[in-house]
């Protein structure tokens, strides 16, 4: 499913939401486990492809035109990948586990709550 997450970032029809929502919570997952693991360079590749996942999901909410707040949610969620990323290129495995962890924790609080089940 993540393979998709590279292309149109508005383009809703081209990806099943609730699938890419339940492939984001088992990649979140995948990338705490491999940063625990200390496999950096598996756990990087993941927090990419959370990033670009969350591309999409920036672009699902802003065709609807009525989420503002989950379209800042998504952004905040690429920045949070980024920080993993960014953690794990300088070998600061505990930032980016701390960071990994608090992404799982605010995907769940923030939008779950109000937008699942759409």
């Amino acid at each position: 499913m993540f393979a998709s997450a590279t292309g149109n970032a508005s383009a809703e029809s081209d990806f099943d939401f609730e699938e890419l929502m339940n492939d984001v919570e088992t990649k979140t997952q995948e990338v705490q486990n491999n940063i625990a693991a200390k496999d950096f360079a598996t756990a990087g590749k993941e927090a990419e492809e959370l990033k670009q996942a969350f591309k999409l999901v920036e672009g699902y909410f802003a065709d609807r035109g009525d989420a503002a707040d989950a379209v800042a949610n998504a952004q905040d969620y690429q920045k949070k990948a980024q920080a993993i990323q960014d953690a794990l290129s300088a070998g600061d495995a505990a930032k980016a586990a701390d960071t990994a962890a608090d992404f799982s924790k605010q995907c769940r609080g923030a939008c779950h709550d109000k937008y699942k089940p759409l």
